[in-house]
């Protein structure tokens, strides 16, 4: 039985392309238990190449599978100019793939995106990354019984025997870390936390809403810094950052946003978890927008119990000073007072040493693996 592959175009198409995923979670009781259907309206904007700020140096291409006329897998191909600028590769990329469990489909899809990369000069696929190292990555491989939490990906466990069998090999593991409040000491990180910022002459606030622009800057600044050296990293332009923090602004906690300052006012560290509102997206099916999915989101939103360290930074003269054990007492201090007992640090490189070392010494469990597979095309 032949396999058609099309090139997705038109505004129905991506539409079509989003809503694939439905038929792989929803027809299976174990993944729809924990499976959160992504924001229709967020990833209309995300692959949307006149809106969304990264295509303004990326390329994409997704592609839909079919067969009898049947929608049966998606995959979106990535050229991202600025990653190859910055590392010196002919690197591509592939993401947002969702498949039945058939292998010829799954090469099909893979297929297509590998000669429209090749295409663009590219010799290497890696994936998923969807669509960006900035955005989310990584395909699940361990911790298939509890849901993601926010921006985190999901996926069938077969997804990885489709990736393997295609010839795909394993470029880096990842990890999520589980961390709960009851297992931290923290009357000692508070101890720890405190003879640092004495030491060093520091101290940590809270963002400060009134002020939202030229905090996001400092975060800008210090997170570009910060990462620079990290494997795959791309530092955001100005428009990309601009635009995440407008569509995480609502979503905001400023006192789960951290900055730490030294003695002369100047930003060497930030914090940054969000609320997992996972918990609450989970029942309103992709669209929390419609009246009655507002008023679902805004009801199961009152009981979120857990929230999401998404990143910290810190400026390289500053590091292995405890820096980060000022971020952690002030998130396990709040956390414990309103709530929130429970936190997931993600993602981490499982080659990150000293991130494991920290996640370990406050209580943290690796709970979650994904990998990213890399290919020669």
């Amino acid at each position: 039985m032949s396999i058609e592959i099309r090139r997705v175009n038109t505004r129905h198409e991506r539409k079509q392309f989003i809503k694939f995923a439905w038929k792989i979670y929803r027809k299976d009781p174990e993944l729809n238990r924990n499976w959160v259907p992504p924001v229709v309206s967020d990833y209309m904007k995300t692959l949307d190449t006149e809106k969304y700020p990264l295509y303004e140096h990326a390329d994409l291409a997704m592609f839909t599978a079919w067969k009898e006329g049947i929608m049966v897998g998606t995959i979106a191909a990535i050229q991202n100019r600025r990653h190859n600028e910055i590392h010196q590769d002919k690197v591509g990329f592939w993401g947002f793939f969702e498949c039945i469990d058939d292998q010829k489909v799954a090469d099909a899809l893979f297929e297509a995106a590998a000669m429209w990369l090749k295409s663009k000069g590219l010799d290497t696929m890696r994936g998923p990354v969807s669509p960006s190292m900035n955005d989310q990555c990584g395909m699940l491989t361990k911790g298939y019984d509890s849901p993601p939490v926010f921006l985190m990906l999901y996926n069938p466990p077969y997804y990885n025997e489709l990736c393997l069998n295609s010839g795909h090999k394993i470029g880096q593991e990842l990890l999520a870390w589980y961390i709960d409040q009851k297992m931290i000491d923290i009357t000692r990180l508070s101890r720890i936390a405190q003879h640092v910022l004495k030491r060093e002459g520091l101290s940590v606030r809270d963002l400060d809403m009134k002020r939202f622009d030229s905090e996001i800057e400092k975060i800008r600044e210090i997170y570009n810094k910060a990462w620079e050296k990290n494997w795959g990293f791309v530092p955001m332009t100005d428009k990309e950052f601009d635009f995440m923090a407008k569509s995480l602004k609502p979503l905001a906690d400023p006192h789960f946003i951290y900055f730490v300052e030294d003695k002369d006012g100047k930003t060497i560290g930030f914090s940054l978890s969000l609320p997992d509102i996972n918990q609450a997206l989970k029942h309103v099916n992709g669209n929390p927008f419609t009246p009655w999915g507002l008023v679902k989101y805004l009801w199961y939103k009152r009981n979120i119990s857990t929230y999401r360290t998404i990143t910290m930074g810190v400026l390289p003269e500053y590091r292995n000073k405890g820096i980060d054990s000022i971020m952690n007492a002030r998130i396990s201090e709040y956390g414990g007072k309103h709530g929130l007992f429970a936190s997931e640090m993600s993602w981490v490189l499982k080659s990150n040493e000293a991130m494991s070392k920290l996640a370990k010494v406050i209580g943290g469990i690796p709970y979650k693996e994904y990998v990213i597979y890399e290919k020669a095309i």
